[in-house]
């Protein structure tokens, strides 16, 4: 690509991965991207003009809006719904005929999940299955069915056809409450799902909950270092460096992993320092429990091991290891506290 201005469009952006991935171009690509950002808050919108951005008020439903920025864009980030198929489908429709009007196949940087890798150990065993993401034919045998599956293969097959560029990346179990002038400015949400979904939880029973015996295995990453890839990603484009795309474009984003049991010890640590619970060990979530909670899923207690060697071979250096997320915790459900009325 081209590294004069590009124009780009971004779904998510005032999400925790999303709003992540816009500050960093504001602070470090500003002057190489137009950007445009749909969203369907207007305050937040009002609220992004002094950033320079361009909003569009719409949802993930607003297919026709999507197409419609997706075919005037040369990259499009999707940060918002690893699995809404429509909005993607229509990302798509709007990036193909961007490919018509100008000859040059648009850029798609897809945000994935390594819940794709996921299996159903419920928390009761461990895994030595390690997914890599150099490994292209490791990954070609994901089965369908598997999460995020159907939009990571609409995406590669797109970029098959010759129409985009695409790229999926991968983050795995990310933490770290998110800073900066959209999260000071209300516009970002500045916590992720995973581990706040388990502190809500065990705060809620009054003990740190895990799914089965929590021994099951995920990767981590910190949101910086996360993002940090994205920025990799956008900065080898730009400069028209050759890497992976398509089916050689998986880019998981670890460094490092942690069992649930660890987790789980961690916040019912942190509860009984705050006088949240009388125990610091964690307990099985009951199925009444998990019905409650996560709508009666047993995907936190599943194995996703991967290693990140794609994203290292382009310069990627994390920095933040499982201790820090470990260490995390306790910030994490102060911040959650502090919210409470």
């Amino acid at each position: 690509m081209s590294p004069d201005r590009a124009s780009v469009f971004l779904l998510g952006a005032t999400g925790y991965i999303g709003g992540g991935v816009l500050a960093r171009l504001l602070v470090n690509a500003k002057p190489l991207f137009d950007i445009t950002v749909m969203l369907r808050d207007a305050v937040k919108a009002s609220k992004l003009k002094p950033f320079g951005v361009k909003t569009v008020l719409g949802n993930l439903d607003d297919t026709d809006t999507i197409e419609s920025f997706a075919s005037q864009a040369d990259i499009v980030f999707e940060c918002a719904d690893a699995d809404h198929v429509e909005s993607t489908k229509a990302v798509l429709r709007g990036l193909k005929k961007r490919h018509q009007q100008t000859g040059i196949a648009p850029v798609l940087i897809h945000t994935s999940g390594t819940g794709v890798l996921a299996d159903n150990a419920a928390g009761m065993h461990s895994t030595d299955i390690v997914y890599n993401d150099n490994d292209v034919e490791q990954l070609a045998k994901l089965p369908p069915e598997q999460p995020h599956r159907t939009i990571d293969l609409m995406v590669i097959a797109a970029d098959e056809e010759g129409y985009v560029r695409s790229y999926l990346v991968l983050p795995s179990t990310i933490y770290g409450l998110a800073s900066g002038p959209l999260v000071d400015a209300g516009i970002m949400n500045p916590q992720s799902q995973q581990i706040p979904a388990l502190i809500m939880a065990s705060m809620d029973r009054g003990q740190a909950g895990m799914v089965g015996e929590g021994k099951n295995i995920w990767p981590n990453v910190n949101i910086d270092d996360a993002v940090h890839l994205y920025e990799l990603l956008w900065s080898a484009i730009l400069a028209c460096k050759e890497i992976g795309h398509g089916k050689e474009g998986y880019y998981f984003a670890e460094n490092g992993e942690h069992t649930l049991y660890d987790v789980a010890k961690a916040i019912g640590a942190a509860l009984k320092d705050f006088g949240l619970a009388e125990t610091d060990k964690p307990s099985s979530f009951t199925k009444e429990e998990l019905e409650k909670y996560f709508a009666g899923s047993d995907s936190l207690g599943s194995n996703a091991r991967c290693r990140a060697e794609r994203s290292r071979a382009i310069g990627w250096k994390p920095k933040k290891k499982t201790e820090d997320m470990l260490a995390s915790i306790k910030p994490e459900i102060q911040f959650m506290l502090s919210r409470v009325p």
